[in-house]
């Protein structure tokens, strides 16, 4: 085993310890909110003895946690209280970074929070290893908390998979990228990653992300942080209500937001250029709003439900404008099963403002033009209820979406694959009724005699996508209407 596999693998065993030491105290949907600020704030006392890193002050050091926290009589509560007052004196950045104290350890004795900071303290990785070790932390723990929590689980995390195919389709390497519902920031943590395996710079990337839950937005800014990408360009609060970065155009704007969110609409905002979305669901307007926040010659790939691809009334009217306005690039029809949070299928939907050539930049002219793509079929199940898209599935997608808007190698020429995909005119999409799910326009590998049966198979999956969708309304109707990544 390669020596920094070896010392990742060491960190991850650390990291599920420390979780260990949560269970039957606290329930599973608190275990992010108590552990990873614990391990953010290790991980900013492993830095301070670097000669590069972050001073903090003595009240904040872990060695000098331990002691305190350790020792009979302590109040742990009130050790770490004062670690956070004198962490924010210092570091003005760090305002707000941590929740109270009282908060995190709720429902943990004296022992097993000393027992807690023992563990981190001594099995912490080395310093040459310590920055790659607790980005690796945090990004196993979120995917592991999202499965042990379900429903809510799966509203801020987005798992790896998903998350590749949107950064792979669109190659965020340089320049503004933003998630105005970042959740954990994963996906802006995603472009980062996927920029340094190319060799490029993380430090050519402006990161900025909007997130209505408050304990939320803190770790995403943790989440940044142990990965070494700053964490000023987190934002708190409801985007769709109240957009905290007007002034910033993405090159490329990552998003997926919670399936069936039910909203205020403001009538006349004006990011509802091509109608204002129904209070039932906002689907169309984190389109709209990722459209709003595009430059130029940007690119927005963003994860709806399936629903999103066909539902009529005003939905449709907003579909048919995007469509005449040329500003759908592709859609990709997705398996369920991908996320923990919900069973319904997904898609994905990819916007430009500009299909041209662009002069120079040697892209294909897709100028009239719409991509469709069925991957309905892909994937792999990973559990009893969770799906996965294989690295092969991935270079499918997205090697056929970028070989057909030309950010594929040259040798590699687009063609229509029976079936699978199929580059359709503004003028069909038309003849469809502005109805965007892939299977009405990829047809079917099947000889003709199939075709009815492939047209009644797309029909049922629509129907079926639908009826899942309108569950997962009703079912969200009873707990918080206007949630919004909540965790």
């Amino acid at each position: 085993m390669h020596p920094r596999e070896k010392n990742q693998r060491t960190a991850l065993e650390v990291a599920w310890k420390a979780a260990d030491h949560l269970r039957g105290s606290i329930d599973a949907t608190r275990y992010k909110n108590t552990l990873l600020p614990l391990l953010y704030l290790r991980h900013l006392s492993a830095q301070a003895v670097e000669a590069d890193g972050r001073q903090l002050p003595l009240a904040a050091q872990w060695d000098t946690l331990t002691q305190r926290i350790s020792a009979a009589g302590s109040d742990a509560a009130a050790v770490l209280n004062e670690a956070f007052v004198e962490l924010m004196r210092m570091h003005r950045d760090l305002t707000d970074a941590f929740a109270p104290a009282e908060a995190l350890l709720e429902g943990l004795s004296p022992q097993q929070v000393a027992d807690l900071f023992a563990l981190l303290h001594s099995k912490w990785p080395a310093a040459d290893e310590e920055p790659d070790a607790a980005g690796a932390m945090f990004t196993f723990l979120n995917a592991r908390f999202a499965a042990d929590e379900g429903r809510r689980g799966g509203d801020f995390h987005t798992p790896h998979s998903v998350a590749r195919l949107l950064v792979d389709a669109l190659q965020p390497w340089k320049g503004c990228v933003y998630d105005p519902c970042c959740g954990l920031g994963g996906l802006l943590v995603e472009a980062a990653m996927s920029a340094t395996a190319e060799g490029k710079s993380p430090a050519d990337l402006a990161l900025f992300g909007q997130e209505l839950n408050a304990d939320t937005a803190r770790l995403a800014r943790m989440n940044l942080g142990v990965h070494g990408l700053g964490t000023a360009g987190i934002h708190r609060t409801d985007t769709l209500e109240h957009d905290l970065l007007p002034t910033v155009e993405a090159d490329v704007v990552l998003a997926r937001p919670p399936f069936s969110l039910k909203w205020r609409p403001q009538a006349m905002d004006p990011r509802w250029r091509y109608g204002v979305p129904p209070r039932s669901n906002a689907d169309f307007a984190w389109l709209q709003h990722a459209l709003h926040k595009l430059s130029a010659q940007g690119s927005a790939g963003v994860i709806l439900g399936a629903g999103s691809m066909f539902r009529g009334t005003a939905e449709a009217a907003i579909r048919k404008a995007m469509v005449e306005d040329d500003v759908v690039a592709c859609i990709v029809a997705l398996p369920g099963q991908l996320f923990t949070a919900t069973a319904i299928p997904s898609c994905a939907w990819f916007l430009t403002k500009d299909k041209s050539s662009r002069g120079g930049q040697g892209l294909a002219d897709r100028r009239g033009e719409t991509l469709f793509i069925d991957a309905r079929e892909l994937g792999f199940m990973a559990g009893r209820a969770h799906r996965v898209l294989s690295d092969g599935d991935l270079d499918s997608i997205t090697g056929t979406y970028r070989a057909w808007r030309g950010t594929h190698p040259a040798a590699s020429e687009y063609r229509d694959i029976p079936g699978f995909c199929c580059a359709v005119s503004t003028d069909d999409i038309r003849k469809q009724g502005y109805n965007l799910a892939p299977g009405r326009y990829v047809g079917s590998t099947a000889d003709e005699s199939g075709s009815a049966a492939q047209s009644v198979h797309d029909t049922v999956g629509e129907l079926t996508g639908e009826l899942l969708d309108l569950l997962t309304q009703a079912e969200l109707a009873g707990d918080m209407p206007r949630r919004h990544l909540d965790s």
